[in-house]
């Protein structure tokens, strides 16, 4: 029996949008998900690197498409989404791996910065997940799965604006999973800890503050791109099918220390 796929997780074969799938998380998602045969459709606000990283992976072997999402536009929303539909007749899953990342003192924050925190990271994930759960009722099947964080639930200095959009974006999965259960259509959230992507540099690129997100790890290391494979793999797979409304926290013990 050695060799036989798990039939309880894999993606093989499913349509999946991978919204901010040019970025520093979203890329390597996307990849792995080709690698093990889902047909991915990488939606980003750079349409040159959703294009360029779809050509490689079809060059590759895998199945992928590139299109432009801007999350601060309903209408762009609904085209990434039914962008799958169009190319492979069904929405299986959504990933939604876009986001800003802005910190501050309160005192110091400027009302721009807020805003465009939260019109990105909770207005702009719930236009997206719209946009998927219009597809997924009527399919009566579907699973969604927003990149949260830690700062869902830490409380860190500096972070107002993005620990209130993260934890607002958690609340939001709890919400449309409840409203959409009876439709088949599931709707979670990963939660990881300091990554290095780009997204993360004013920590990574700072030694004191490099060292200061490191000592609230308990695990003693920073996450990778490649510890939230396995999370999305279970999300979208049906080993996870009785599975809705959580926040799977992928961050070393960060969450509980």
């Amino acid at each position: 029996m050695q060799g036989k796929p798990d039939p309880l997780f894999t993606v093989e074969g499913q349509s999946i949008v991978v919204a901010g799938g040019a970025g520093g998380l979203g890329a390597p998602l996307a990849r792995a998900l080709c690698s093990r045969g889902a047909r991915t459709v990488i939606a980003d606000i750079d349409a040159g690197r959703a294009r360029d990283l779809a050509r490689e992976i079809v060059a590759e072997g895998g199945e992928a498409a590139g299109v432009t999402l801007d999350v601060m536009d309903g209408a762009s929303c609904a085209v990434a989404a039914s962008e799958a539909v169009r190319k492979w007749g069904r929405l299986d899953g959504l990933i939604n791996a876009s986001g800003i990342y802005r910190v501050a003192p309160a005192l110091e924050l400027a009302d721009a910065e807020w805003q465009r925190t939260i019109d990105i990271n909770v207005t702009g994930a719930f236009r997206l997940a719209r946009a998927a759960g219009r597809i997924m009722t009527d399919q009566k099947h579907g699973s969604i799965i927003t990149l949260a964080s830690v700062s869902s639930t830490v409380a860190n200095p500096h972070y107002a604006a993005y620990a209130a959009s993260k934890a607002a974006a958690a609340h939001l999965t709890r919400v449309l999973a409840v409203e959409w259960a009876a439709f088949g259509v599931r709707v979670n959230a990963i939660g990881p800890a300091v990554t290095p992507t780009p997204l993360a540099a004013p920590i990574l690129d700072d030694e004191r503050l490099r060292a200061a997100a490191l000592a609230r790890i308990p695990m003693g290391r920073f996450g990778s791109p490649d510890d939230l494979v396995a999370a999305t793999i279970f999300l979208l797979s049906p080993g996870s099918a009785f599975v809705t409304g959580q926040i799977l926290y992928v961050d070393g013990g960060r969450s509980i220390s």
